[in-house]
């Protein structure tokens, strides 16, 4: 069932510009009743309506980029036309005839389209399919009526056909006979030599001057300019003409009756054609919105039945097309709000973007409600929102009086009586048009009571207190609108986690501010603002500094793991190798001494023989058996009889100190040297500092270090340091390793060779997914790909990517 959204005000979609995303959408319709859905569709709070409108879209979008030749043309709606033909006596024209033909055949070849389609991966568009098809008799019929130019047939009716032979002859009898009165004319001097032919009220006449006008008896059509010339129909030709229009008349009648033969055969058969028109403008509405969709580059983001949204590389469609017609590019936003951080405060500098990021929010939101696909990355979250709330000024405008102010906050109002846990709010310079003090308590108080609500919102602000909101309220975040110091000018970026600085005194020297001017503001405003500023500026660029050393950290953390994951990995393999070499030598060996045992008792039988002592032939049976026993035994004992001892004194091993692992107790790894500290314990898995190194592993890889291995630790502590050659070699690495890489057009054997080295550097790495681009063509790459995937114990699992990025094209590679 479809739900509406609440929308508040009822100039949303002008404000946030949704209306223009209509008007482009409707403009990519051909068919009248698609753009009559454009103009009826609405924001729906519907999970269901919602997800279903986005998977068909997404599914048409697919067609269009990957697969091609979509029947898209001669989208004619007759559904008036068809309503109207409901009446018995009336009829079609012949041009909606054709109209109706070419109509039903686009409808034909859509059906078979999709009825071909994989229904698994287009379950969506196959569920549109109509349970009736069009009658090919009503096509074959209008070509029997109707010729390719629109014109009926000669051959509707052997009436018709009639009809029109008898007017040809007319004609021709008489233009046969109006050409020899011309002649004679001109001989008896009536008219010029050199006069022709006229036509006058669709018929031939004959020019002569007003003096002989009487001398050709007929009927007078018209007289020229000037009066000298008369236009006359010779009354013999008159005669015929006349017949001619008779003849007329009795065509026009039976074409008449042939096209209202056409209606009633086609009468029965209109509740049926009437589907096939709406399904046809369902499909016309789909194409259009995929379209759009693949001009907009948008894509269908996760979505979910709760409020809130996490749109990752957000941009604003019409800012993009606007900055492109420019030759610029637009600064794409990762925009969150979840149920921890409901509300989001973007502050910065004037023209930084803070509305543009509102607004980008909004709009995506709203056209995601109304089924649309939205320019986002494929990894996005976009939830779902019951109310959703506006109030964005003109930037425009210079009035900023008490009137305005009234009216902000009688939209403040409405918003703070109706808003609740499913209440999405866009308000821009939240608090601004009256004295800042007020405003800006105004603007925190009603923040306040909109988080106790549980609503979700982004406002923009500049001021201080709302910028200290956040930790102080729950569910409250900072936003900034990053800005370059050095070059003093606006990056277009939203960062979430910290206010913006308004750089207000930095602008006004950039611009050339008087200096006294700028003096004398400082000492008004006071240290304590400035600072405030000051503060922000460089919490901004030590915030990236941090970020960049985390992820340095981080990179080598994963990266030694992955070495230290892979080692121990070797040992085993190893282990198993011995193992396996050490049986197949006592397999071996038995084989050997089974050999020699049959030569054995071929020699004992020939001994037998020749009658020798029973206790010689014994002794010697006795000695096989022994030493076919010791090369049976376990591989820890010697294989070789009597073998001489060796006798290796060692001092007695240290104690290990045992009982549970805790943080910060010095451990070394089984099968390692290197001593480090515990950093934390998670369950069965910890975390371990050799140095600067951060090493994460099992519990059970772990050894309590022995006081002598204490007191290593400790004295390598004091007296070395550690280097981070390694770590940055390794950065280097991961730097230039790409997450995707592609195949297609290689062979065979230079495929496998490229895979087993990509994938051998992602596991190196620690990286947790790749992409892997081999095309579709006879799936001979991706079969190779999927097979050597399989052997990959480092491999979690492998699948196609999503449709809208390539499907059965791409490969997506998921490590452990």
């Amino acid at each position: 069932m479809q739900k509406k959204t609440l929308i508040y005000p009822s100039s949303f979609e002008l404000k946030t510009g949704f209306d223009k995303i209509r008007r482009q959408l409707s403009e990519l319709c051909y068919n009248e009743g698609a753009r009559e859905k454009v103009a009826q569709m609405q924001c729906s709070s519907s999970y269901h309506t919602i997800s279903a409108q986005l998977k068909l879209i997404a599914e048409m979008k697919y067609i269009l980029e990957f697969k091609g030749n979509f029947p898209a043309q001669d989208y004619y709606d007759l559904t008036e036309e068809l309503q109207r033909l409901r009446l018995i006596g009336t009829y079609a024209e012949p041009e909606v005839m054709t109209a109706l033909k070419l109509s039903l055949t686009a409808i034909s070849d859509i059906i078979t389209y999709l009825k071909n389609l994989d229904t698994n991966e287009f379950s969506s568009l196959f569920s549109l399919i109509p349970g009736v098809v069009p009658d090919k008799n009503i096509i074959q019929a209008i070509d029997r009526i109707v010729d390719e130019k629109g014109e009926i047939r000669d051959k509707a009716s052997d009436k018709l056909a009639q009809l029109r032979r008898d007017v040809k002859s007319k004609l021709s009898s008489a233009n046969h006979r109006i050409g020899q009165l011309l002649t004679s004319a001109r001989k008896d001097g009536f008219t010029g030599d050199d006069t022709e032919l006229a036509l006058r009220n669709g018929r031939l006449v004959i020019p002569v001057s007003a003096a002989n006008k009487r001398k050709i008896p007929g009927y007078i059509h018209d007289t020229s300019a000037t009066g000298q010339t008369v236009f006359i129909e010779p009354a013999e030709v008159f005669e015929i003409n006349n017949e001619v229009q008779n003849l007329r008349i009795e065509e026009k009648q039976e074409i008449i009756s042939i096209l209202i033969g056409f209606a009633d055969q086609v009468r029965a058969a209109i509740p049926d054609l009437l589907l096939l028109y709406a399904f046809l403008s369902e499909i016309d509405f789909v194409r259009a919105c995929a379209s759009l969709a693949i001009r907009q580059k948008a894509l269908k983001p996760v979505l979910t039945d709760t409020p809130g949204m996490r749109f990752r590389n957000a941009i604003h469609p019409l800012l993009e097309q606007n900055l492109k017609k420019q030759g610029k590019s637009i600064v794409a936003q990762d925009i969150f709000l979840d149920s921890e951080q409901r509300i989001l405060i973007i502050s910065g500098p004037n023209a930084g973007g803070k509305s543009v990021c509102l607004k980008t929010a909004g709009l995506l939101q709203y056209m995601l409600q109304c089924g649309l696909l939205i320019p986002v990355n494929a990894d996005s979250e976009g939830g779902i929102f019951k109310k959703i709330f506006l109030e964005i000024g003109d930037e425009q405008s210079l009035e900023n009086d008490l009137s305005t102010y009234s009216s902000h906050l009688i939209h403040i109002r409405s918003l703070l009586e109706n808003a609740d846990a499913q209440t999405l709010f866009l308000i821009d310079e939240f608090g601004a048009g009256t004295e800042p003090q007020m405003g800006g308590a105004m603007a925190e108080a009603s923040l306040e009571k909109l988080s106790a609500s549980g609503s979700y919102g982004i406002v923009t602000t500049h001021y201080a207190n709302l910028k200290l909101m956040a930790g102080n309220q729950p569910g409250i975040v900072n936003g900034a609108m990053l800005f370059d110091t050095n070059l003093m000018k606006p990056l277009f970026k939203l960062s979430i986690g910290k206010p913006g600085s308004s750089f207000a005194m930095e602008i006004a020297r950039k611009i050339g501010f008087p200096d006294e001017v700028l003096k004398n503001a400082t000492q008004k405003s006071g240290t304590s603002q400035l600072d405030f500023e000051e503060q922000l500026a460089r919490l901004e660029f030590d915030k990236a500094s941090i970020e960049r050393q985390k992820a340095e950290m981080r990179s080598a953390d994963e990266t030694l793991a992955a070495l230290v994951e892979k080692y121990e990995k070797l040992v085993q393999n190893l282990e198993l190798q011995k193992a396996t070499i050490l049986k197949e030598a006592r397999n071996k060996a038995s084989h050997i001494l089974s050999e020699s045992n049959r030569l054995i008792e071929n020699t004992v039988r020939k001994i037998r023989e020749s009658n020798a002592e029973r206790e010689t032939i014994l002794n010697v049976r006795e000695q096989i058996e022994t030493e076919k026993e010791a090369l049976l035994k376990d591989d820890t004992e010697p294989l070789t009889q009597n073998p001489a001892p060796v006798i290796i004194h060692k001092p007695a091993p240290e104690q290990r100190p045992s009982g549970p692992l805790k943080a910060g107790m010095l451990v070394k790894m089984e099968g390692q040297e290197t001593v480090g500290i515990i950093d934390e314990i998670k369950g069965n898995q910890a975390t371990v500092l050799f140095g600067v190194l951060k090493i994460r592993t099992k519990v059970s890889n772990l050894l309590r270090a022995t006081p002598s291995e204490k007191k290593t630790y400790e004295a390598n502590k004091r007296f070395s340091k550690p280097t981070v050659n390694v770590i940055h070699q390794l950065n280097d690495k991961m730097a230039e390793f790409k997450m995707s890489i592609d195949i297609r057009g290689k062979k065979a054997e230079e495929a496998q060779e490229i895979i087993a080295r990509y994938i051998d550097q992602a596991t190196l790495l620690r990286v947790h997914e790749v992409r892997i681009l081999h095309g579709k063509g006879d799936g001979i790459l991706r079969n190779i790909l999927h097979s050597y995937l399989r052997d990959v114990p480092e491999v979690e699992r492998y699948e196609d990517e999503s449709l809208e990025r390539g499907g059965h094209g791409v490969t997506l590679v998921y490590f452990r």
